[in-house]
C-alpha cells in the first residue's frame, strides 16, 4: 500500500489495480472514499483498461481472431509498478505481458500518477503504443464515493449538479448491451439530478455521451460537505450504485458495446487508436470540501 498526505488530505493506493483505497480529509475528519464493503461492492476505483463496460458475449476479434475479455478489461486485477513516490504524488505502471497477450494481443505500457494539492487529488492516465502494431483501447475510471458523506443523512438527500444545463438523456443497457433506446433524466432546462435508488434498481447505470458540463458537484443542502468532479475531455460518463450508501462518477473514454455490434474491435464505438511511438494522456480530478 502506497500512502500519499499533506496537510489536507491523506490517500491510500494499492499497488493490485493501482486502486485508491482511502480518501481522508484530516482538518474535516471525513472519508469520502466507498470502503468497499462486499455486501454491496468490493471495490473502491478501479481502472477499466483496456475496455470499458462489457464486449458483446465477453469477446471480440481483431483481424478476425477471436479473444475473450470480461467487463472492464484486466488492469483492475493487475499489480501495478511502482515507478516512483514522493509524499504527494505516485507513480505506477502496468505493461503488457504473455498473459495479457493471450486476450488483449497488444503490446502497451500504462501509468497511473495520483497527485495531492491541497485538498485536490489529480488522478492522471498515460497509455503508450510500445509495439510494432497499432494499440486499439478503451479507458476509465470507477471511483465510488460514500453517500451519504455525513451521519444523519440519507442517499436521497444528495444531488448531482452539473456544470451546465443539460438536455442529454440517459442511454439505456439492453440484455446484450447499449440499446438504442434513451430515456430523459433532466427536466427542462436544468443541471440537478435528486439522487435516489430508482434511478439505478432496474436499469443499472446513468450513461452519458458528450454532456456540455465538464465537472459537476456531489452535496446536499443538509450537509456542510461535498466534492466537485473535474472530467474535461473525458467523452462519456456513467453514474452508478448498487444500491448501497455508495455513488461512483465515473469518466470514460470508452463504453459498452451496443446490441447490434458486429464484434469487431476495430468496429468498437469510442475505441482509441495509437500508431507507433504515440502517447494517449488524460487526467480527471476531485476536490473535496
Amino acid at each position: 500500500m502506497v500512502h500519499l498526505k499533506n496537510d489536507f488530505l491523506e490517500v491510500a493506493i494499492d499497488t493490485k489495480g493501482a486502486e485508491v483505497k482511502k480518501i481522508y480529509h484530516r482538518p474535516f475528519q471525513l472519508d469520502y472514499l466507498w470502503n468497499g464493503d462486499a455486501a454491496y461492492w468490493n471495490r473502491t476505483a478501479p481502472i477499466l483498461f483496456p475496455i470499458v463496460g462489457k464486449v458483446k458475449d465477453n469477446t471480440y476479434t481483431y483481424k478476425d481472431q477471436p479473444y475473450h475479455l470480461t467487463q472492464h478489461g484486466f488492469a483492475r486485477d493487475k499489480e501495478f509498478i511502482l515507478e516512483s513516490s514522493t509524499a504527494t504524488e505516485a507513480v505506477f505502471s502496468l505493461s503488457s505481458n504473455p498473459e495479457t497477450l493471450t486476450v488483449y494481443p497488444f503490446e502497451f505500457k500504462l501509468y497511473l500518477t495520483y497527485t495531492l494539492s491541497e485538498s485536490s487529488l489529480t488522478v492522471g492516465y498515460k497509455v503508450m503504443q510500445v509495439g510494432e502494431s497499432e494499440l486499439l483501447f478503451s479507458i476509465g475510471a470507477h471511483p465510488a464515493f460514500l453517500c451519504p458523506l455525513e451521519p444523519g443523512l440519507s442517499f436521497e438527500d444528495y444531488q448531482l449538479t452539473f456544470e451546465k444545463e443539460e438536455n442529454v438523456e440517459r442511454l439505456l443497457l439492453g440484455p446484450s448491451g447499449v440499446s438504442k433506446k434513451t430515456e430523459k433524466v433532466f427536466k427542462p432546462g436544468s443541471k440537478i439530478i435528486p439522487l435516489n435508488y430508482d434511478l439505478f434498481e432496474t436499469k443499472d447505470a446513468i450513461i452519458f455521451k458528450s454532456l456540455n458540463s465538464t465537472s459537476m458537484t456531489l452535496s446536499s443542502t443538509k450537509a456542510s460537505h461535498g466534492l466537485h468532479f473535474n472530467f474535461a475531455g473525458f467523452p462519456y460518463m456513467g453514474i452508478w450504485t448498487k444500491p448501497g450508501p455508495f455513488l461512483c462518477i465515473e469518466p470514460w473514454f470508452g463504453i459498452a458495446d451496443a446490441e447490434d455490434v458486429d464484434g469487431k474491435l476495430e468496429h468498437k464505438e469510442g475505441i482509441i487508436r495509437l500508431t507507433a511511438g504515440e502517447v494517449f494522456q488524460a487526467a480527471y480530478s476531485m476536490d473535496f470540501f
